[in-house]
């Protein structure tokens, strides 16, 4: 029981680096979303897609673990979630504490994952709406209302305008 406890605590402790890991790869696009470094963007893409991989991996191996030395989890683990594992690992109190200690730990990190992961997700809609805009500038939309240097609108009768109006 101690040998399997020791494997679930260090694959627990495997998948919480991989949380800190995304953390800093998120922390790092978000810095080249402001900068708008597009290499940086991509590998940090590529880093996501790997770090993502290797926590599903370690996700499989931790129930595989706890089913080969549990061989009653696997009714009691239907659906997974590291709560549900945690609750039903049969260990002594004294064991699962430091187990679910570990699971809150990994829990505060992917909420603070998910928090990069949205503000990423807004800071990038912002960004592709400018450039969305300044396409239509170059589109050249004849029909569309466009801004002049003097500040005059000119219904698609002029083509040097610098701004398009937006309806």
């Amino acid at each position: 029981m101690e040998k399997a406890t020791e494997r679930i605590q260090t694959l627990l402790k495997e998948k919480l680096a991989c949380y800190q890991q995304l953390h800093l790869v998120l922390k790092a696009e978000k810095k080249a979303i402001g900068t708008i470094d597009l290499g940086m963007i991509w590998e940090t893409t590529r880093a996501k897609k790997d770090l993502i991989k290797k926590i599903e991996e370690l996700r499989n191996n931790i129930l595989g673990a706890c089913q080969n030395h549990f061989p009653g989890m696997k009714k009691k683990t239907d659906t997974f979630s590291l709560g549900t594992l945690v609750n039903a690992l049969p260990l002594p109190n004294k064991r699962k504490t430091d187990i679910r200690q570990l699971k809150r730990t990994i829990d505060k990190e992917k909420d603070i994952v998910a928090h990069f992961v949205k503000y990423n997700q807004i800071q990038i809609k912002k960004h592709m709406s400018i450039v969305d805009n300044i396409m239509d500038l170059f589109g050249n939309n004849a029909s569309q209302a466009r801004y002049t240097g003097k500040g005059m609108v000119t219904h698609g009768r002029k083509n040097n305008c610098l701004f398009m109006s937006q309806v």
